[in-house]
Order: C-alpha cells, then structure tokens, then sequence
C-alpha cells in the first residue's frame, strides 16, 4: 500500500501541475502521510515538485502572465521564512493534524470558490502581495499554498494555458527558494534525494497526461472529484489524532 501511495502521489503532482495548474496537488501532502512522517513526506516531496515545475514549464514556455508573477513572488519570500519557523516548533503528531485540518479547511474553501467566483475580475497587486504571503506560509509547511494562489488567479479567469503556466513559474520560485531551508532542517537529504530517483518516472508521465487532460476535461467537473478525495483524507488525518488524543 505505501509503494502504491507514493508513486500514485508523484503521478498526481505531475498531473496536476501540467493539467491544473496545482489545484490537484493538495491532494498529494495529506495523501502521502497516511504512509510515512510528514517531515519524510514534505522533504521527500519538494525535488518532486520542482521536476514537475520543469516538466510542465517545457510545455507552456512563455505562457505565463508575468504581472501576476510579480504580484505573488515577494509576499511568499516572507510566508517560506514564517512557515518554516511553525514547522519547527511543530512535533510530528500536531503537524499531522495541522495537514488534516488545512486539508479540510481549503477543501472546503475551494467548494464555495466554485460556486461564488463567477465573474471576471482583476488581480490587484496588492491583494497579490498578501495571497503570496499566504501562499508561501502554507507551501512552506505542507506544500498546500497552490489554493490561495488558485484563489486569487482563478476570479480573472486567465485562459487555461495562461493560468497554468503562471501558477507553474510561481510555485517553481517559491519550491526552489524552499530547498535551502529544507536541507538546513535535514528535512532533504541525501538519502531522500535517492529515494525521490524511484518517482520521477511518475511525475513525468503524470505531466505528460495532465497536458492532455487540460485541453479535455473540463476543470469544474474534475475538481468535484479533486474535492471529495481532499475531504476524505483529511477527515481521516483529523480522526487519527482524535482517535489517539480521546
């Protein structure tokens, strides 16, 4: 079931990064630590999303939408520092939780945004500024930033090449100015560096239909589903805690 788990989860961050712009990633970070730690799962994760950065960006070169870029980069420096200072006073068990509820919480989030978000409205930069700082914050501690970000882009209703190919620059900017506090918390290592070898294959077919995916299925029919998963594994990551806690 582990080996299953895990190279599912680098299929998926390859596929939602090429076909969704990340809003299906959410699902990888609580999927993965029904299996392993969440410091095992995060570090083990972060080479994996930086390769499907890669990858998806081969694809949509030049597609992004730079004033977006900007508006979302600067704050999220600032929500890496703050994040990675949370995740050291964290222990494992509470950091679980912390996965389960935000898995809860932006799961939750995302199905009102599908019903509220109906018009086309502009990005302002400084909504961006505080979206990045939120986005980075999240990102630092569970890889789960790419709903607040999703949030903001998502209301000025980008075309489908443009809003994945933003969401891929800022995310692999703020994944690589991740690493160096990552491998200074050995949460990187060169053991989890040979063990992430075995999941690249994954992550780039996952690309490789995410691509596809994007230009057929529709976004909102999939998300329902991208939902019910996130729910599901977060509940369960909740009732964990409170199994042993009660």
């Amino acid at each position: 079931m582990e080996f299953f788990i895990l190279h599912l989860g680098a299929f998926i961050i390859g596929l939602a990064k090429a076909g969704f712009g990340g809003g299906l990633g959410m699902i990888v970070t609580p999927l993965w630590v029904l299996v392993i730690s969440p410091r095992e799962a995060v570090g083990l994760m972060l080479p994996l999303l930086l390769i499907g950065d890669i990858a998806t960006l081969s694809f949509y070169w030049r597609g992004w939408d730079r004033r977006n870029i900007l508006a979302l980069f600067p704050g999220a420096v600032i929500g890496i520092l703050i994040g990675m200072q949370l995740m050291g006073a964290l222990p494992d068990r509470e950091f679980k939780l912390v996965i389960g509820i935000l898995a809860l919480v932006f799961g939750i989030a995302q199905g009102i945004r599908q019903h509220l978000v109906t018009e086309a409205v502009s990005g302002k930069l400084w909504v961006g500024f505080f979206a990045g700082i939120g986005t980075g914050t999240i990102s630092a501690l569970a890889h789960l930033g790419g709903l607040i970000t999703t949030l903001y882009l998502l209301p000025q209703h980008l075309a489908n090449r443009t809003f994945v190919a933003t969401s891929t620059v800022v995310f692999f900017l703020i994944n690589a100015t991740k690493v160096p506090a990552y491998i200074a918390n050995d949460l990187i290592t060169r053991a989890s560096l040979i063990q992430d070898l075995a999941y690249i294959p994954a992550v780039i077919l996952g690309a490789v239909v995410g691509v596809a995916v994007n230009k057929r299925i529709p976004r909102k029919q999939f998300a329902y589903i991208v939902l019910f998963f996130v729910l599901a594994t977060g509940v369960k990551l909740v009732w964990d805690y409170a199994a042993v806690t009660f």
